[in-house]
């Protein structure tokens, strides 16, 4: 094993709707997709920009520490 991810926050809706946390720079925000996707997004996009956030893929940050 080169690297063990796990997330920070999962902004799935698993029934009522999860209160949004406030998200800091390296969080790392799970979704699943289910019926909800669309609504968990939208609450997981403003919340970084509220953070003053700019949502990244994980997989280029890996390639260039060496992981992948």
């Amino acid at each position: 094993m080169k690297a063990l991810i796990t997330w920070t926050h999962d902004f799935t809706t698993w029934g009522e709707t999860p209160p949004t946390p406030r998200l800091q720079p390296g969080d790392i925000v799970l979704l699943h997709f289910t019926r909800t996707l669309a609504a968990d997004l939208r609450r997981a996009l403003d919340a970084a920009r509220a953070a003053g956030l700019k949502p990244a893929a994980l997989m280029p940050h890996l390639k260039a520490a060496g992981v992948l």
